[in-house]
């Protein structure tokens, strides 16, 4: 008997081959790549979430500014008591210091009012009206007539709490403050990627800067 050969083609090899898997030299090339593409993407990827989370606190701050202009607009005064006076601004006795939204109250370097000031809700004077203010109707020219803001305030996207220190808001014309001297700067701010509130609570309108890395919306 002749004895027959089984000869394989090269189109065979490639089959058999394709069989049993990646060799362990195209697996280590495989993974290289991958390994390298990862050291390259990461750096702009991290950029970009960092960059978009600066993007949404800057444009929170806008909406809470705005809203508190359409409230004063509204009702002819600032939202800054956490009770009512017969439907009216408040009293002395329950001016607040700061509107706050919810969150972590955010590090400080030395104690000052953004963090020890008394405080009151940003949802609270913005959406619900607690404070029980006089309600805008047909007939009346003032009232409040909210929700000034559409969704839900949440913390900033670190996870702090947006603040504004309505407390220094003046109605008064020009520089001057209605007790002398020159008015404060009033923000809606947050304190930034660190987490450190480095703008002051009391600052002259005239020289007035947000500090280090804090986002915010001057409103006086």
């Amino acid at each position: 008997m002749v004895a027959l050969l089984s000869l394989s083609t090269p189109r065979d090899a490639r089959r058999e081959r394709g069989r049993g898997g990646f060799t362990l030299i195209e697996l280590t090339v495989v993974l290289a790549v991958i390994v390298t593409l990862a050291l390259v993407l990461t750096p702009s990827i991290i950029n970009f979430i960092n960059d978009s989370r600066v993007a949404r606190a800057r444009t929170d701050t806008q909406t809470i500014g705005a809203a508190i202009i359409q409230f004063y607009r509204d009702n002819g005064f600032f939202p800054q008591w956490s009770a009512s006076n017969n439907g009216g601004p408040g009293t002395s006795a329950n001016k607040v210091d700061l509107l706050v939204g919810p969150g972590n109250i955010p590090a400080v370097a030395a104690p000052n009012l953004w963090t020890t000031g008394t405080s009151d809700g940003l949802e609270d004077q913005l959406v619900t009206n607690a404070p029980a203010y006089t309600m805008r109707t047909s007939t009346s020219a003032f009232g409040w007539n909210g929700p000034y803001v559409s969704n839900v305030i949440n913390p900033d996207p670190w996870n702090n709490r947006y603040m504004v220190n309505v407390g220094l808001l003046d109605t008064t014309q020009g520089t001057q403050a209605a007790g002398g001297g020159t008015k404060n700067a009033v923000w809606a701010i947050t304190a930034g990627p660190n987490g450190t509130i480095e703008t002051a609570y009391s600052q002259s309108i005239t020289v007035a800067v947000a500090g280090g890395d804090d986002i915010g919306l001057r409103l006086q």
